[in-house]
């Protein structure tokens, strides 16, 4: 049985202790998500993904009504870009509020990615590495995210190069955006470190490696 992250190996162990699980990361597609060549500042954040997912739907709900309007109260410039494909009604309702715009599907997730200052990832629910995530740093975007939204990558702690900002609550997020909004420094520090991140260890060729091992012991063992 193959996962994407040792939270989810612990989870299916407790069920079947003597059974073989191994942990494969998701993947990036670098020549789709190229670094981004230049910080575009501003105060303009993005959240990517599928609108009609449930804890899509619940992330953005909670931020758009919980932490933009403070970030808003403070930077009367600031914009929330919502882009995803099939956006349900209480998503679609978020457009509404001041500075958020819903895009439904869009042809290049990538170019909002660019364009944007920070990428958020307020998850509250799922498990496993998130591909949002995996692409906002492989474009070269600073993310400020979740527990579940950072669920299985090195991010920060000890010996660990900062490569996201952690957030779980409405202040910690209007802290984090702010230092991000503030300190051009730390965004370069954040983008640099996160496009490295998925360079050594988060590509599709790296995890077909893994696979490709994966499925060999198995043939072995058997």
């Amino acid at each position: 049985l193959v996962v994407t992250t040792p939270e989810d190996q612990s989870q299916i162990a407790a069920y079947k202790p003597s059974g073989k699980i191994v942990v494969i990361p998701n993947g990036v597609d670098l020549t789709q998500f190229p670094q981004r060549t230049a910080d575009p500042g501003g105060h303009r954040i993005v959240f990517i993904g599928a609108m009609d997912n449930r804890a899509n739907i619940d992330a953005v709900s909670f931020f758009s009504l919980e932490v933009f309007p403070a970030i808003k109260e403070r930077y009367g410039d600031a914009t929330l870009d919502l882009v995803g494909a099939r956006p349900v009604p209480a998503v679609l309702e978020l457009a509404e509020l001041s500075g958020i715009t819903v895009t439904g599907r869009v042809p290049s997730m990538v170019e909002y990615l660019h364009q944007a200052t920070i990428c958020v990832v307020p998850m509250r629910t799922g498990f496993g590495i998130k591909n949002k995530t995996l692409e906002a740093m492989a474009a070269g975007v600073p993310v400020v995210g979740s527990d579940r939204g950072l669920e299985g990558l090195a991010v920060d702690g000890a010996n660990t190069p900062l490569r996201a900002l952690r957030a779980n609550h409405v202040q910690e997020y209007i802290s984090a955006i702010t230092r991000l909004f503030e300190d051009p420094q730390l965004r370069a520090k954040l983008s640099q470190n996160g496009r490295l991140l998925i360079e050594d260890e988060y590509t599709w060729d790296r995890a077909s490696q893994c696979y490709e091992q994966a499925l060999t012991q198995s043939v072995v063992r058997g």
